[in-house]
């Protein structure tokens, strides 16, 4: 039977690649998929759009009708938009959350033992009728996909998130566990093996450094008392964007919500294109936002951190950060979705003296101390990295404790050192 197994696993390795449209796997993918089908728990880091959905995928399409993958994401927007490209393949896949009628989720429910992949976020894992018709099911993997959001949201508003070891325990049969991520520290591999509770796991590690994103970096302060330092921030990121060309799709990330309304505001009455986004905008307005932004139709997104997790767009050539980013993992994460189709992208991040300590009122206002501590670590490592004269992803490489690669070349510190230069 086990012989009868893998020669059917192996015989349908192409025809899963061929469905999702992958002409080939990286080594590294091929790797980790070899070690999934032989059930080893599995951890894979690597850069936004490098393929570590199909690690997980691949297998799942190749057991379909046999066995049940769960993927737990974070946002819905993620969920909806890897389940509609799913679909659109021929992949039995579903999404489960609040918003769906009674009728169609009952219909999703009493499908699950033929389903191939099921999304969902971890607040669905204590429903009652999931765990009912999961006792129908042979659930054969449990993927945590976006596994950086763990260590930094079981700490404080997603309690969720820290249950989820508990829900695999509790689960008639130990299922396999792999866990995806772009970012992840030493130590942060360590907390999210742990919180799921990953037997072992084959460690699938991928260079965080992307050789075709220009990291460039500006402090802006104000040349007077007149002038308002917020005023010079606008006037330079609108000076940016005119050197794009017209239809650039552009991520801009400021780090309140107050900040995307006044930009947005500011750029929308010099007739710029714009959308904005914020986790405070109502669920109806976000979608019209996304869906502007992903067409074209508004192809700058003013926006908090609240946007861009598995956002498909790999064309966006502009990220802009308009103050400092809460954290040097979330700046990583944000840059990240630039230039996914491999083609050269600039970011850009402006900050001010002001920012550490407003970002640090910032994650205070968490009622956890130990997720503000955890926030305040990465800030300071942040600003470290941008108020020293090393390259900037040699530091940021440093900071994921990764073998030290040459310097860049490019990013401005490189650049300001080659200025320097006789």
């Amino acid at each position: 039977m086990v012989l009868l197994i893998l020669l059917y696993r192996r015989g349908s390795r192409e025809q899963a690649l061929d469905q999702l449209d992958i002409p080939d796997l990286y080594s590294w993918q091929a790797d980790a998929v070899s070690a999934i089908l032989n059930d080893d728990d599995v951890f894979v880091s690597a850069p936004t759009g490098g393929g570590k959905s199909a690690v997980f995928q691949i297998p799942a399409i190749m057991e379909s009708g046999r066995a049940l993958t769960i993927v737990i994401s974070p946002l819905r927007a993620l969920q909806l938009d890897q389940v509609q490209a799913l679909k659109k393949r021929g992949v039995y896949a579903e999404l489960l959350n609040s918003d769906l009628s009674q009728s169609e989720r009952k219909r999703i429910l009493d499908k699950l033992p033929e389903t191939c992949l099921l999304y969902l976020a971890p607040e669905q894992l204590t429903r009652k009728d999931l765990n009912d018709a999961l006792r129908q099911c042979f659930v054969k993997r449990i993927v945590v996909d976006e596994a950086h959001v763990l260590p930094q949201t079981e700490l404080d508003f997603r309690p969720s998130y820290g249950k989820i070891k508990t829900f695999i325990q509790e689960l008639p049969v130990r299922p396999q566990i792999a866990a995806c991520t772009a970012t992840a520290t030493n130590r942060e591999r360590s907390r999210i093996i742990e919180a799921l509770g990953m037997d072992e796991p084959r460690c699938f590690i991928q260079p965080v450094r992307r050789k075709n994103l220009l990291l460039l970096v500006k402090k802006i302060e104000a040349g007077s008392r007149h002038q308002k330092q917020e005023s010079i921030l606008f006037h330079e990121i609108e000076h940016v964007l005119s050197e794009q060309k017209k239809r650039t799709a552009v991520i801009v990330y400021c780090p309140t919500a107050s900040r995307v309304e006044r930009l947005h505001k500011w750029l929308s009455v010099r007739k710029w294109k714009v959308g904005k986004y914020t986790g405070e905008m109502p669920q109806q307005k976000r979608q019209k936002a996304q869906r502007d932004f992903l067409s074209g139709e508004k192809p700058i997104m003013i926006a908090t951190n609240a946007f861009g997790l598995g956002i498909n767009k790999p064309d966006v050539r502009l990220i802009v950060h308009a103050g400092l980013p809460l954290t040097l993992s979330g700046y990583v994460q944000e840059i990240g979705r630039a230039g996914r189709d491999g083609k050269t992208a600039k970011c850009i991040l402006f900050y001010s003296s002001a920012d550490v300590e407003s970002n640090k009122r910032i994650l205070s206002l968490t009622k956890n101390p130990d997720a503000a501590n955890y926030g305040v670590s990465g800030l300071n490592a942040l600003k470290d990295l941008i108020t020293s004269s090393e390259c900037i992803w040699y530091g940021i490489a440093k900071y994921y404790g990764e073998k030290l690669s040459e310097p860049c070349g490019h990013c401005a510190h490189c650049l300001a050192k080659q200025a320097r230069l006789p």
